[in-house]
């Protein structure tokens, strides 16, 4: 017997009630606003309660399939899941491997002396460990919310630049968390990073035709240099997940799946609102003539089909002009947040200068020099060849989208704000790494997983130890 909906639905506000009362007994209770009104829970019995009474109305009226038994099953389906089983080992080795090699650097290394921006929220190193950097800012608006000082000067950093998705999950899930919202916001990177890894493989599977080099591909991911931010409190997982989410589904033609994750994608990132250009092809995608470019969805039956499919592409847009409205009543202007980025040192120089500086100092100084002096720019600058490299075998490969879902996500930050950043930037840029699953041979691929793994160790110290890697 099909359990009814009103049925599973008793059984989802059990379970809620009940986490909530778990929540207010240890943690002593919250109040948190929710669109202009606040939310108050400050006794835990008042949520127990009716987490009985759902399950009592609930198992009175349809005694099949119970509570217990269906969490049973759901957690032994989830763990005996291929999926999870291929994931799952993978997400604990390299993200618990991460916070290891960073907290051994933090107690043998430890600080540089010109890190004087350091700052601190626990005197427990291990739990201080994800307070770094950028960090500061989404937990600034995930307890404090979005503010704007109109008087500011143009060089003031302000936290409208950073986008809601990440922080708003953090404040709302800290309130049932214990009201911690440092090892919350990490804890929503780990989940985050944990399903991406899961839509990532399904794609590559789809895409490579091949579980091995599907699986390479995967763990290429996790073990990339930068996939260091995967286990910090930054917005890199739920970016990823959101990426790989919308585009999977898109090519499932799941479209209200994939409108619904690249909505969040839009909300998530600045560039989140480009994922609606590389929907947009692959919507029209079965225009193209199959002889000279392989469309990614099959053949849809008419017009309408591709109008429902560029709907749902602009969901990312959608979900970037959301917030945008919501900065028109906070601050007076839709864009503020973009000329925010000024503060950060993001101002248009273009490409050519990007190359003309690097090139002069190493014809200057030396190869040597720049590589000594300026490693952490020549790590970015490592990446972003890595990444601009792989366009032209993604686009022979798998087509437009994932070429320009590459260079969207690449030239426009770069032309904005040089090289600051793009470590982070890259790590997310999923075609690279299906093309670099594809095309290693197998008899090379435990090498290059070493290869990357040792370098994700190095970034971890350097950013773990409030080294200028951000």
């Amino acid at each position: 017997m099909k359990l009814p909906k009103w049925a599973t639905a008793l059984d989802i506000v059990a379970v809620a009630m009940a986490i909530v009362a778990l929540s207010v007994l240890i943690g002593g209770g919250f109040r948190v606003p929710v669109f202009g009104s606040r939310l108050s829970v400050t006794e835990w019995w008042r949520p127990a309660l009716w987490s009985v009474i759902a399950m009592a109305v609930r198992h009175a009226l349809v005694r099949q399939h119970p509570l217990p038994q269906r969490t049973v099953q759901a957690l032994l389906a989830w763990w005996r899941h291929p999926i999870t089983k291929t994931v799952l080992p993978l997400h604990l080795a390299t993200r618990g491997g991460v916070l290891a090699v960073g907290f051994l650097a933090v107690i043998l290394i430890g600080f540089p002396p010109e890190a004087t921006s350091r700052w601190r929220i626990y005197s427990n190193d291990f739990l201080d460990l994800p307070a770094r950097w950028d960090t500061g800012w989404y937990l600034g608006i995930a307890t404090e919310g979005y503010r704007f000082d109109p008087g500011a000067r143009s060089e003031d950093q302000q936290n409208i630049a950073f986008f809601p998705a990440y922080p708003m999950t953090v404040r709302y899930l800290s309130v049932l968390l214990g009201r911690q919202p440092l090892w919350t916001a990490v804890g929503v990177s780990l989940v985050a990073f944990f399903l991406a890894l899961g839509y990532f493989l399904r794609l590559a599977r789809d895409e490579l035709g091949d579980d091995e080099a599907a699986r390479t591909a995967v763990m290429l991911l996790a073990v990339y240099p930068f996939a260091v931010f995967f286990s910090a409190a930054y917005t890199e997982s739920l970016f990823l997940l959101t990426l790989v989410g919308a585009v999977y589904h898109f090519r499932q033609n799941q479209l209200w799946r994939a409108a619904a994750w690249g909505f969040v994608c839009g909300l998530t990132r600045p560039n989140g609102c480009f994922l609606s250009i590389v929907l947009g092809l692959m919507a029209v995608a079965p225009m193209w003539d199959a002889a000279r470019r392989r469309p990614i969805l099959p053949p849809p039956a008419g017009w309408p089909v591709i109008g429902r499919r560029l709907l749902s592409a602009s969901a990312p847009g959608l979900g970037m002009l959301a917030f945008s409205a919501y900065i028109y009543q906070l601050a007076g202007h839709p864009f503020q947040w973009t000329m925010q980025n000024v503060a950060w040192g993001r101002v248009y120089r273009g490409l050519d200068s990007l190359v003309v500086d690097r090139v002069d100092y190493i014809a200057a100084n030396g190869l040597y020099s720049y590589a000594s002096t300026q490693t952490i720019d020549l790590f970015y600058l490592l990446a972003v060849l890595f990444a601009l490299g792989s366009a032209w075998p993604v686009y022979r490969r798998f087509g437009l989208p994932y070429a320009v879902l590459l260079l969207v996500n690449t030239l426009p930050p770069m032309a904005a704000g040089g090289l600051l950043s793009m470590g982070r930037v890259t790590s997310v840029l999923f075609p690279a790494f299906l093309w670099m699953g594809g095309a290693i041979p197998a008899r090379h691929r435990t090498a290059w997983i070493a290869g990357f793994a040792l370098l994700q160790g190095f970034v971890a110290v350097m950013f773990f130890t409030w080294r200028p890697l951000f």
